[in-house]
Order: structure tokens, then C-alpha cells, then sequence
């Protein structure tokens, strides 16, 4: 019991902690935004990088996301069936398809890393003027994936031990904006 209380703390706050890293990335994307506006409108000499790199940095903004939407119950539901059930129902349900998830980022795991692994190989640039190296990039898919298998385990385990004890035994306890004060706890 320990262990895994130990297996869901620590995922909880890495993801936590990842994703609140990850927030910031949202700066230096307005920093290349704004200069970009400022250079095509105001001097009418728009850059080669900027569009590019914007895109680079949503794309890890967006993947390395995932796992801490999951910890927060913010990927889409079916609530015609789901918000019916009771918790007990929800958790088997949820238990039910979680097996999709772990095919779907297992695949995507597998296939990204392999990717990944052969991108670092050959140097990867992007077909641009300027060929900004790819291969960071191509590196938070997998890391991506792998923190959000981490956190689909945590939400089975949650999930079966609802769907046994008919209550949460093992609540989230970390700060998650929205969720109150119940799911707090010192990240």
C-alpha cells in the first residue's frame, strides 16, 4: 500500500511540476510573436525564424500538457454515459477504457521514440531556409507520452480502487486550479 501511495504522489507532483515548468514556455512564444509583429509591420522586414520556432515551442507546450490535463480531469468525457454514473460506475467505466490509452500511448511511445532516437542519429534539421535543428522537438513526444502513461496508471489505480472500495482512498494532492482546497497539498 505504501509503494503505491509513494508510485501516486510522486507522479502527481512530477506532473505537476512538469507542467508548471512547461506553463512557462508561454513567454518566450509571446516574446517571438510580438517580435515578429513589430518586425513585419512596423520595419516591413519579417524574420525566417520566428513563424518556425513559435510553432516549435506550442508543439512541446501542447504534448507536455497532456499528462497534467489527465491529472486534473480535463480531457473530454462522454458525459451523456459518464456524468449519469455513480462514482463506483464512473471509476469501472473509466477502468474499462483506460485500456485504450495505453494502446494508444504505447504505440505513439514506441513509434516516437524510434523516431526520436533516429532524428538525434542523423542530425534532423527542417526543410526551412535557416534549418533550425528538429531533433529537440522530436524529443517531447516521448517524453510526453511516458509521463502521460505514468499518469493513466495513476488514474487506474485510483480507479480500481474506487471501483472495489466505492470511494476515493487515494485522493489527488496536489494544487490543481479548480478542484479546491481538497486537492492540495505541499508540491
Amino acid at each position: 500500500m505504501k509503494v503505491i501511495e509513494s508510485y501516486l504522489r510522486f507522479t502527481d507532483w512530477l506532473n505537476a511540476k512538469f507542467a508548471w515548468i512547461v506553463a512557462f514556455l508561454i513567454v518566450p512564444m509571446l516574446a517571438i510573436m510580438v517580435w515578429e509583429i513589430v518586425l513585419r509591420y512596423f520595419f516591413n522586414s519579417p524574420s525566417q525564424w520566428a513563424y518556425e520556432i513559435s510553432l516549435f515551442v506550442f508543439g512541446a507546450y501542447i504534448v507536455l500538457g497532456g499528462a497534467y490535463t489527465h491529472l486534473s480531469g480535463g480531457h473530454v468525457n462522454v458525459d451523456i454515459i459518464w456524468g449519469k454514473l455513480s462514482p463506483r460506475g464512473r471509476a469501472i467505466l473509466d477502468i474499462v477504457t483506460s485500456g485504450f490509452a495505453f494502446l494508444f500511448l504505447g504505440v505513439l511511445f514506441w513509434t516516437s521514440l524510434q523516431i526520436t532516437i533516429n532524428s538525434w542519429q542523423i542530425g534532423e534539421t527542417t526543410m526551412s531556409h535557416w534549418k533550425p535543428i528538429y531533433y529537440p522537438l522530436r524529443t517531447t513526444v516521448p517524453v510526453a507520452c511516458f509521463l502521460f502513461l505514468m499518469q493513466v496508471l495513476a488514474k487506474l489505480i485510483r480507479d480500481v480502487a474506487i471501483a472495489i472500495k466505492g470511494e476515493d482512498v487515494f485522493p489527488v494532492k496536489v494544487p490543481i486550479p479548480g478542484m479546491g482546497p481538497a486537492a492540495s497539498s505541499n508540491l
